[in-house]
């Protein structure tokens, strides 16, 4: 029987009430290279109740409940039902199959994991179940071991088309691109007309500098798919690298015609027409592109960024005075873009990974409370009397007050780079009455963040982002006004690489302890190049910004305005040992709409609001050295849907002798 058939003669058998004939077909419907063309969810899901309505305890039935929810996108509802269909008939493997796929819908890429290595002890020849793992692991970044994982489904099923070109993808991942090309030629020879595998070895040897080989696979694609944007846009970069710019352009534009939202092709072709030097083109193209200024900043001629600086509000709004010399302007203003983008913080190094210091009942607000989201504040409100006047200190040798921002404000949220830390717990987080050490520090993962370059303010005809909600984190500077010294930038102490390492926490051999400390040492060493790169760029920068503003007499307040932007990432070299980074966001007064400014209730501050803590994007939670109720605290996480997040004690010493002994240390 057809595979189709076999789902139509399932819903045969039900009309008739033969629900274990028509469960049954189901069973064979799912056991074959099965599509979901001629499925209908609702009537499986119909079908399904049926069964359940004669016994509950059916695990079929449950396992295509569960089943028509997963197509319905019902992730958590699909879930439910695999785990009532496991209870009854744990070795139940289209059950832990289908509840592994419905984990890897919802990001749960361990816990898929689990449900595949499961099947594998129970019927090890599963070949789904091997390629399935191998996608979860790669979706965790563990490509070597996802390698194995296609090899052994390759090993059952030598001909599956969509394993080999698995595997060169991740292949290509671990930078073995001549390894991936053999496996996507494999694919190639089983499928010729697959038009993803020609795509994808065309980039492979993109990345092999064989350009004129990568064109010829773009071409393939674009030959089985006429309509395939990216084959045209991945083209269009080829023929670029082989300095083709012209006939890149047209590629790019065949590209935009496909899809006009095509953000890279936009970006490519205005890369392309800066290099011919038509940088007013250049920089129609980025906006028409919604292309960010810090994407394309250091990339393209200077020429091109300030013709694109001709259609920034913010930038508009504060020299909207000025008569001449507005390109010196552009300049120093370009200057503080590329200090923007170098202390922009990315995935590396564990980084992302920061500590929020808060009052412990401002604490159980966010977490417990629904939609109370984290609050950026007014840089009115800083603790520190030179925020925002350290850099003119340094600009302008210390000439003049710093002016008032007429037009628009910043705000900012401060997170810190070390986790546990006993001056932090010091400072931060006292409830009145309550004395230091008092707080707690959420340690916020990467989700909380955005990881791509975003400016500060918003720019309503070029500034979008499918990331528009989230703020980037951007590290702070240090200087010491005395000595006009650019001394630090915020970085992670070298101490905390021991800190996340496993080898605190297991027991392991003394020569693989060994290992992992020479491992952790070149991390350090690695860590320390790349942060004293990033400290003597921005050296150079701010460097730079001083002798073009020695040499030409510019107005100092539009200077100050016009850098609003930056000023509150500098900070006097004193708060040094804080090591912070901050999300800052600058919105003009008049500004209404999402993320309007707010007054709090006793007008002691200004405030925008940002994102609420969900459960995902908590990391742990650490409470200071004289913190009480952490069991609550604990139990509450976890009744809140927080259940992954664990709590620590702080390890930060700190006299606790008016305290009474604790046993709830996690």
């Amino acid at each position: 029987m057809a595979t189709k058939d076999w789902f139509k003669e399932g819903n045969n058998w039900f009309d008739k009430g033969d629900y274990q004939k028509a469960l049954d077909c189901y069973e064979s419907w799912l056991d074959t290279d099965y599509t979901l063309d001629d499925v209908s969810s609702e009537t499986m899901l119909a079908n399904s109740e049926k069964a359940l309505s004669v016994n509950p305890n059916d695990a079929k039935a449950l396992l295509f409940k569960g089943f028509a929810y997963r197509i319905l996108e019902n992730y958590s509802e699909a879930i439910q039902c695999y785990d009532k269909a496991i209870e009854i008939k744990p070795d139940f493997v289209n059950a832990l199959y289908n509840r592994g796929i419905a984990l890897e819908n919802l990001s749960k890429y361990e816990e898929a994991i689990q449900c595949y290595d499961k099947i594998i002890e129970i019927k090890s020849d599963f070949i789904n179940a091997h390629y399935n793992k191998g996608i979860a692991l790669e979706n965790l970044g563990k490509y070597e071991e996802a390698i194995q994982c296609y090899d052994k489904a390759i090993e059952l099923k030598p001909d599956d088309v969509n394993t080999h070109y698995n595997k060169g993808y991740a292949l290509c991942n671990l930078g073995k691109y001549e390894e991936a090309i053999q496996c996507y030629d494999k694919a190639i020879d089983i499928k010729p007309d697959f038009v993803y595998v020609h795509y994808n070895k065309g980039i492979a040897l993109d990345d092999l500098g064989k350009y004129e080989e990568a064109i010829q696979c773009y071409d393939k694609a674009i030959n089985l798919d006429n309509d395939f944007a990216y084959a045209y846009n991945n083209k269009g970069y080829a023929s670029y690298n082989l300095d083709k710019y012209e006939e890149a352009i047209q590629c790019y534009d065949k590209a935009i015609n496909l899809d006009n939202d095509f953000a890279y092709a936009y970006n490519n072709k205005g890369i392309a027409l800066d290099n011919l030097g038509k940088y007013e083109e250049a920089a129609k193209c980025f906006k028409a592109g919604k292309i960010e200024i810090l994407d394309i900043v250091n990339i393209v001629n200077g020429k091109t960024v300030k013709y694109m600086l001709d259609d920034y509000d913010f930038f508009q709004t504060t020299t909207k005075n000025i008569k001449k010399e507005k390109d010196v302007y552009k300049e120093i203003f370009i200057y503080s873009l590329n200090i923007l983008k170098v202390l922009l913080i990315k995935k590396e190094y564990n980084e992302t990974s920061v500590a929020r210091y808060i009052k412990k009942t401002r604490a159980e607000k966010l977490l417990f409370e629904r939609q109370q989201p984290l609050q950026l504040n007014s840089v009115s409100t800083a603790n520190d009397p030179q925020e925002g006047k350290t850099l003119f200190d340094y600009l302008f040798d210390n000439r003049k007050m710093c002016p008032r921002a007429e037009q628009y404000g910043a705000f900012y949220g401060c997170f810190m780079f070390n986790h546990d830390n006993l001056n932090q717990f010091r400072l931060y987080g006292k409830d009145k009455g309550t004395g230091e050490g008092t707080g707690v520090s959420i340690v916020l993962n990467d989700n909380f963040f955005s990881l791509k370059d975003k400016l500060p303010f918003k720019q309503a005809s070029i500034n979008t982002s499918i990331d528009d909600e989230k703020e980037p984190l951007y590290r702070c500077i240090y200087i010491d006004p005395d000595t006009n010294q650019v001394v630090s930038i915020g970085h992670r102490d070298y101490h905390t690489f021991y800190k996340v390492s496993d080898i605190l926490y297991k027991r392991i051999s003394k020569d693989e302890l060994a290992k992992r400390i020479i491992k952790i040492e070149e991390d350090i060493e690695a860590y320390k190049k790349e942060i004293n790169g990033k400290l003597e760029k921005v050296t150079e920068y701010l460097k730079k910004m001083k002798t073009t503003i020695d040499s030409h007499e510019l107005d100092y307040e539009v200077v100050c305005n016009l850098l609003l932007n930056l000023r509150y990432l500098i900070k006097h070299v004193a708060f040094k040992e804080e090591q912070e980074c901050r999300i800052i966001k600058i919105k003009k007064y008049s500004e209404s709409g999402n993320n309007s400014l707010e007054a709090s209730e006793n007008h002691q501050r200004l405030y925008i609001d940002y994102l609420e803590i969900k459960n995902y994007c908590v990391k742990k939670i650490y409470f200071g050295p004289k913190a009480t109720g952490m069991d609550l605290f604990q139990h509450l996480l976890a009744f809140n849907g927080f259940k992954d997040v664990t709590c620590y004690r702080s390890t930060s010493p700190l006299n606790i002798k008016d305290q009474h002994a604790t046993n709830d240390l996690a």
